[in-house]
Order: C-alpha cells, then structure tokens, then sequence
C-alpha cells in the first residue's frame, strides 16, 4: 500500500493522481475498525473549498515527496465529503466505495496466536463418564 510511511508521515503530503497530477494535500488518515491498518485519507483541494475528500489508500504508492493512488484526480474531487473530526461509517466507507467503483477489502480472518488468555479464557473441559478417555496428565486411581 504506503511502503515505509507511517500514517504521521502521510498527512501533509502531497496527493497526486494516477498520471502524476497534484490533487492536494493530505489532511487526515483513517484507519480500519478490526486491523488498525491506514485504509483512507482526506485530501484538502485549496482553501476556498469546503470539506477534504476521501480517498482509498489501496494501490497507492509513495513517489517522491507525494503519495500516488491510483483514481484520476476529476474522480477524487467529486468524491463524497464527511465530517473529518468523526469516526465514519460503514455505510460511509460503502458509499466510497460506490464512488471508486471498487470492492470493500475482505474482512481478515483472526490470526489463531491471538486465542483469548487469562482468566476469560475458556480452558478446555475434560470428557466425563463411563465412556471418557483417559487422561494421562493426572494420576489414575
């Protein structure tokens, strides 16, 4: 996606276009709910505009001192406009994706080192009855 840039390092970049056109700059990074990887960025067109646009962080790619994505800039300008100090959602994030005429990323599956520890973990119960195993962890009578 972003390469080596952290999300701090994204926000004041310049924002550029698939032919290399300057879009604007980079004002806010959104991140996803479940992964905590930087999904969107809000673009400021200028100042006499009101609101940053947003744009997917998918396919874009560092050049320089500016960040590529991969929609023209005619596309970015006209995308949709929302509050840049709230959390957006998911029918926000659909409605950009609508606009980009792209899929939502799959959701991505747990990965299994993080089962739940501790107290609330649930520990695995041992068969009872006349027809259990054996256990041989714990002595026999």
């Amino acid at each position: 996606m972003v390469g080596h840039l952290g999300a701090q390092q994204l926000i004041g970049l310049r924002l550029v276009d698939g032919k290399g056109v300057k879009v604007g700059r980079i004002g806010q990074v959104y991140f996803d709910d479940q992964t905590d990887v930087p999904r969107w960025v809000t673009v400021s067109r200028g100042m006499f505009r009101h609101g940053e646009n947003f744009v997917p962080l998918r396919g874009a790619q560092a050049v320089g001192d500016a960040l590529r994505v991969p929609f023209a800039k005619d596309l970015i300008s006209t995308a949709p406009i929302f509050p840049i100090d709230k959390h957006i959602s998911v029918a926000d994030e659909d409605r950009i994706y609508r606009h980009y005429g792209i899929q939502p990323d799959p959701p991505e599956p747990m990965p299994t080192h993080f089962a739940p520890r501790g107290r609330h973990a649930k520990v695995p119960q041992q068969p009872r009855g006349p027809f259990a195993a054996p256990s041989y962890d714990q002595p026999q009578v």
